[in-house]
């Protein structure tokens, strides 16, 4: 079974929430998540009893409509959570909040719905991941209703623990990562997983069209809006990126789509929440986002949250750099907000200590944090973040204080939310700031049925393309002449990669008028391979060669006037840098320590103690497979942005000697770019400090590999390395597992199967001991 997100929350407020009786200080918790990954009947109850002894007073459960009931004729089982219920209300004392999880194994999803009615990606594959886990399309009403009635069962069945004041919120989840909305990937195993966008299944797609006949009564108006050539509604379809998902929402056809898609959550949702609270009306009801800002958050369809969480009393989503400024921004006066992280999101205890430290400093109302099983090892990972959870059960929160206002646009995000955050971190200085963010969901709230639609064409009559926009005109004065339109960059030039798709927008202030506004824009010349959406001012295309090429315009302004301009689109290979990082970004803002470029040589005194190394490419949706060779031997793959060498929030402290790092950049398993790079890592910027004696071991202990300082008059090819095992025992190494560089003996030892200890390495030539070393391995 795969491991879900679990968690841990902790409400913090001033004011009676959730039946607490009254009292000087409201009542916080602490309150252990279980995921209930394993169907014993007493799964997690000796946990559960070992974190209330740590000071949690609370826990979270979830409920598997699978489990519950495998088969639809199936004699209800509900003894794993009347266990879990009872041990923790009436045998710990503790309250409780219960997440409902819809989704089920693909293997038992016949008789609740079919195939067709399942939730399918824009390859036409029905979802399939984690462990085969499905749910069924937010488009499909009967489907709905079946688990509005699941629903409604669990909350009848546990009513009365609710009417004693004993559960703190209900929640229903869908995707495989126990979230709300759609998830971001698929896999049919034993294929890679991918990025994938939801939801083309049959029902989606016909909803789909209703709602875009809806809009725009005419194809003819959806073709000119969209720049689509469709003769009928039946062929209305998404636009879809294959090569890069995430670009599947630009333009005005895109846009169209996500708002679908956002209704299709909403509507869904929103009836959840009805059939919970028509149980009994103070059921309180979470939002459970896997993240809202995020830079999976748009193939989630979550960057609308507060129109999602209309009806909701709690949201909850991550808190990682601009998600928590935006999050805690625009929640509701009476809505609640928290976060969540699961003792294996982050490396070490101290980050999961440091990430419950921050989401206090944010204001949350709940902190979360997740462990389920009774693994001494895991436990005591997340002990330190409990207690310092514990330390403030009666302590008011303080208020956040911002330094800044900003407000961004729901089109921003959904156009390029780098940009945003990039903006977002220079006014923070990269997080060290907290910014009130105002979220404008303007797809929302400005959607609406387009008025006066341009008739269709009769049948059998030529077909033209629809004229250009009337110009709106002002009366003149004409004592006061018409200024023209004026440009603020010129030449301006946009940098295309070779033989990629690609989509960009004419930038908002390129053009401007001191007396009106820019009415129009259109295209005079272009090379053949550039198309233009004169609505949303936008190119897309494939450029087949390298060079620069000039795209002549003319911009009109609202009175006739107009100016001829050029912009240039500059065609590139694909190109790798590799960028040195500080290696904890993970839940904080990227820090930066230059670029790695050959020859180039790292000061450890001058660096932080752990580096990661990010690929930054000029390419979308890639996969990178990195390797590194040296006094530190790894191979990793990277199929998300940002593109690294150790993983998110990792990093290693360099071993001094030279190295060898490699990035080769895949599209569809062909190698689209590589680099390689040498550089040299040293002690200090003082030459002194450098100086490694010969036969010198480092580091020592090691994980993987082992190097030797040799001496400048060895004949390195000549020597023979040996060690001696525990039991005295002395084994050969080889010497595929052995390069020298620079008079140092890298010996690679991760690959056999010596395990942890400590080892006499032993060093010889023509049959003669030169040299033996005591090693430690970890």
């Amino acid at each position: 079974m795969n491991r879900l997100r679990i968690f841990f929350f902790l409400l913090f407020g001033s004011t009676i929430f959730l039946g607490l009786s009254n009292q000087a200080l409201a009542q916080k918790y602490v309150c252990q998540g279980v995921g209930n990954l394993d169907d014993d009947p007493n799964h997690a109850l000796p946990v559960m009893s070992k974190l209330v002894n740590a000071g949690c007073n609370a826990a979270m459960l979830t409920v598997w409509w699978e489990r519950v009931y495998p088969q639809p004729n199936s004699k209800p089982n509900w003894i794993q959570l009347d266990n879990q219920i009872n041990h923790a209300v009436n045998n710990l004392g503790i309250k409780v909040a219960i997440r409902i999880h819809l989704g089920r194994n693909y293997g038992l999803t016949k008789g609740f719905w079919e195939e067709e009615e399942a939730v399918k990606d824009f390859k036409g594959k029905v979802l399939t991941n984690y462990y085969d886990n499905n749910h069924f399309s937010f488009a499909h009403q009967p489907s709905i209703d079946k688990a509005k009635g699941f629903v409604r069962e669990v909350c009848e069945r546990y009513k009365n623990y609710q009417k004693n004041g004993k559960i703190i919120f209900i929640t229903v989840v869908n995707t495989p990562q126990q979230e709300l909305g759609f998830t971001f990937q698929n896999q049919q195993w034993p294929e890679k997983e991918y990025l994938a966008v939801f939801d083309h299944s049959k029902w989606a797609m016909i909803k789909f069209k209703d709602w875009a006949k809806e809009k725009y009564s005419t194809i003819r108006t959806l073709n000119s809006y969209w720049g689509t050539n469709y003769k009928s509604f039946l062929e209305v379809e998404p636009y879809v990126n294959w090569g890069n998902p995430q670009d599947s929402f630009r333009g005005r056809r895109g846009k169209d789509w996500y708002i679908f898609r956002h209704l299709m959550i909403k509507n869904y949702y929103d009836q959840v929440i009805d059939a919970i609270k028509s149980v009994d009306s103070s059921y309180k009801v979470a939002c459970e986002f896997g993240g809202v800002a995020d830079n999976m958050a748009l193939l989630r369809n979550t960057f609308a949250f507060k129109d999602l969480t209309a009806k909701a009393d709690i949201l909850k989503t991550s808190i990682e750099g601009f998600q928590g400024d935006i999050s805690f921004s625009n929640t509701r006066p009476n809505q609640k907000f928290y976060t969540e992280v699961a003792f294996f999101d982050l490396p070490t205890a101290e980050d999961l200590k440091n990430y419950t430290k921050r989401a206090v400093e944010y204001g949350c109302e709940f902190i979360m944090l997740g462990i389920e099983s009774d693994n001494q090892a895991e436990y005591d990972k997340l002990l330190p973040a409990v207690q310092e959870a514990v330390k403030g059960l009666y302590n008011p929160s303080s208020e956040v204080v911002f330094a800044d206002t900003v407000k961004y646009r729901l089109s921003q995000l959904t156009d390029s939310r780098e940009l945003v955050i990039n903006d977002w971190k220079t006014r923070s200085e990269n997080g060290k700031k907290r910014i009130r963010v105002v979220l404008d969901e303007d797809l929302i709230t400005e959607n609406q049925k387009i008025e006066n639609p341009l008739p269709d064409i009769v049948e059998n009559t030529p077909i033209t393309p629809p004229p250009p926009p009337p110009i709106e005109t002002t009366p003149q004065n004409p004592d006061i002449p018409n200024q023209l339109p004026r440009e603020n960059i010129k030449d301006y030039t946009k940098e295309l990669v070779v033989n990629q798709n690609f989509q960009f927008r004419i930038p908002e202030n390129l053009y401007y008028d001191t007396d009106g506004f820019i009415a129009f824009i259109e295209v005079l010349e272009a090379p053949k391979w550039i198309d233009f959406n004169r609505f949303e001012l936008n190119f897309y295309g494939k450029a087949p060669y390298l060079g620069k090429y000039k795209v002549k315009l003319r911009i009109y302004d609202n009175r006739g006037g107009s100016l001829e301009s050029s912009i240039f689109v500059e065609i590139v290979p694909p190109i790798i840098d590799f960028e040195l990082i500080k290696g904890d970004y993970f839940d904080v803002p990227i820090e930066p320590w230059g670029f790695i470029y050959n020859n180039r040589t790292l000061y450890l005194d001058a660096l932080p103690e752990k580096l990661n190394v990010l690929a930054r490419c000029n390419l979308d949706s890639v996969n990178f497979i990195f390797e590194l060779t040296g006094p530190y031997k790894l191979k990793r793959s990277s199929d998300r942005l940002p593109y690294n060498l150790f993983g998110e929030g990792r990093g290693l402290s360099f071993p001094i000697g030279t190295y060898k790092l490699s990035a080769k950049a895949y599209k569809k398993d062909s190698v689209i770019s590589s680099k390689i790079v040498q550089f040299f890592v040293k002690a200090s910027t003082n030459s002194s400090n450098n100086t490694i004696i010969d036969w010198q071991s480092y580091p020592n202990p090691f994980q993987q590999i082992c190097n030797i300082k040799l001496p400048e008059e060895e004949d390195a090819e000549k020597l023979i390395f040996t060690y001696y095992d525990s039991i005295g025992k002395k084994q050969a190494i080889k010497k595929d597992y052995i390069s020298i560089v620079d008079k140092t003996a890298y010996i690679d030892l991760g690959n056999s199967s010596i395990p942890t200890g400590n080892y006499i390495l032993e060093i010889s030539r023509d049959g003669q001991t030169l040299k033996t070393i005591k090693i430690s391995k970890l």
